[in-house]
């Protein structure tokens, strides 16, 4: 997959996200709060020059945007200890009787367990019907394969790519790989900081369905800025992913109505001249 959001400039995307359905109760400004009130419970967000723009703040818009490098080195600092984190659920493409996931903390559904990332001896002639897990595992797995020190005879059924800003993304042509290496389907997903789904790829292999009724998303200089309204645990609004995409209304061939994301891909080293806003 080519990594980074891309992201047209046209009206009819932005509408197409906002008329995605709204499955929270609280109101956008209601979201907004609580978000700003988790963010001032953070390290980063509580010092002074922050502090003031997050109180002060009416809309997003009156937000600086933050980078995924500043997260990434940052850790603990935008971490808020006093909010339980909300573990995040797998989402597989379709039902499973044998599963695995490794690389993240999830909620798992029937027919799938957790197998820490180190043991790939377990899944060695098993009977994993359907793989999920971050980029860095799958790499780890493809290598192993080739370098025949493991066998997945059973895996017969999809490739789950649980990526994000944390996890990392596919890099151009590793989706290409995974099909050659491990010959199954390949499905796309992106978490946010807390593991929460922010799109996937659905069985028809259109794109990224966006969960426009758990974020927002605005493109700032031809790159994606995303803000998740329930990663409370690791609040950042504003981030920007170093992604880019294409953005589709058209109702998909799976029948969902979400907006999809197509043509992931990360975002060039130099960036585009300021355009107008996308999500805005």
């Amino acid at each position: 997959m080519r990594v980074l959001v891309r992201v047209k400039g046209n009206p009819w995307w932005l509408r197409g996200v906002q008329s995605a359905v709204q499955t929270s109760e609280l109101s956008k400004p209601e979201m907004l709060r609580q978000l700003l009130n988790a963010s001032l419970g953070t390290p980063y967000f509580s010092r002074r020059q922050w502090a003031s723009r997050l109180l002060e703040a009416n809309c997003l818009r009156d937000l600086p945007v933050t980078t995924a490098r500043e997260v990434l080195d940052g850790g603990s600092q935008f971490l808020n200890p006093n909010r339980k984190r909300a573990k995040g659920t797998l989402r597989m493409p379709f039902e499973t009787r044998s599963g695995v996931l490794m690389g993240k903390d999830l909620n798992l559904p029937g027919g799938v367990v957790a197998v820490d990332e180190g043991m790939f001896g377990r899944l060695h002639l098993g009977g994993t019907r359907m793989l999920a897990a971050t980029p860095a595992v799958l790499r780890r797995i493809c290598a192993a394969v080739e370098a025949r020190a493991l066998a997945l005879p059973n895996l017969c059924e999809a490739v789950v790519v649980l990526q994000g800003v944390g996890e990392g993304f596919l890099f151009e042509g590793e989706r290409d790989m995974l099909w050659r290496c491990l010959g199954v389907p390949v499905f796309e997903q992106w978490l946010g900081l807390d593991g929460e789904l922010i799109a996937w790829e659905c069985a028809a292999h259109q794109g990224m369905h966006f969960q426009g009724s758990r974020a927002e998303l605005e493109e700032v200089n031809g790159e994606l800025v995303l803000t998740s309204w329930f990663g409370l645990r690791t609040p950042v609004p504003r981030l920007a992913t170093g992604l880019m995409a294409e953005a589709d209304a058209r109702v998909c061939r799976c029948g969902d109505e979400r907006p999809i994301l197509r043509e992931l891909s990360v975002k060039r080293k130099v960036p585009e001249p300021q355009r107008a806003m996308a999500f805005a």
